[in-house]
């Protein structure tokens, strides 16, 4: 199973349109409904209603990316379509919500702490969700492990992640002065959408790269062990 030779980023650029029957209207359709729901112009302070539509964004976005994240799991594979997404979340939804419970609580607490401690637990945490979608017993000693047999892979794409978030941020501030409501939400969206999806299907060939089996010589590039990788194969 070929995940990545050079670049796992490249490759998932690639790969990506694998599950494109199943990435593409899951990012429209979470762009739309939440567009639809800063439609009224809601603001914090202004009774329950606020509160509502911000945890209904929450869950469709849990959703969303849950189908987004069975879908890279599986594009090292091959072409991907819905019955296999669906199935997949299916089978862990349970071990999922709980695991984004979690995460959620850990980085509301850091981000509570001068904000940087809850950017860190997202940092360090890249494959925990990826690995709860994937049947794992304990995500977060996969997620570590993982790191442990990647470590450069796991250090340049974090990086690159940052800088993109970074640089997404200041796009975004600069768009607020020129669209706002719900054009700028279904925009901002589509794009962070359509970045987020090619990102975690980096992380998953990542996460089948540390973890597939060596079968012997005649292994392709993509499941030889991290210290036999070429010295450039960093990403």
């Amino acid at each position: 199973m070929t995940t990545y030779r050079i670049s796992a980023l490249a490759s998932a650029f690639v790969r990506m349109w694998r599950g494109w029957a199943v990435i593409l209207p899951v990012v429209i359709a979470n762009a739309i409904l939440q567009a639809l729901l800063v439609w009224s112009d809601p603001t914090p302070g202004d009774g329950v209603v606020p509160i509502l539509l911000a945890i209904a964004s929450a869950i469709i976005f849990v959703v969303a990316y849950g189908l987004v994240a069975a879908t890279a799991l599986h594009v090292a594979s091959g072409k991907v379509g819905w019955a296999q997404a669906i199935a997949t979340v299916k089978a862990n939804a349970g071990g999922y919500a709980l695991c984004v419970v979690g995460l959620l609580i850990v980085v509301a607490i850091g981000r509570a702490l001068y904000g940087l401690p809850g950017l860190l637990v997202l940092a360090v945490t890249p494959f925990f969700l990826l690995a709860a979608l994937d049947s794992q017993k304990n995500p977060l000693g996969t997620n570590f492990r993982t790191i442990a047999r990647r470590p450069w892979r796991f250090v340049v794409t974090t990086v690159i992640t940052g800088l993109v978030v970074i640089l997404g941020s200041l796009i975004t501030g600069f768009m607020a002065f020129f669209i706002r409501g719900s054009a700028a939400s279904l925009l901002v969206w589509t794009i962070s959408g359509l970045i987020l999806a090619w990102f975690t299907t980096a992380w998953a060939l990542i996460y089948r790269n540390a973890h597939a089996p060596v079968e012997g010589p005649a292994t392709v590039v993509a499941e030889t062990p991290a210290a036999a990788l070429p010295e450039g194969d960093l990403e």
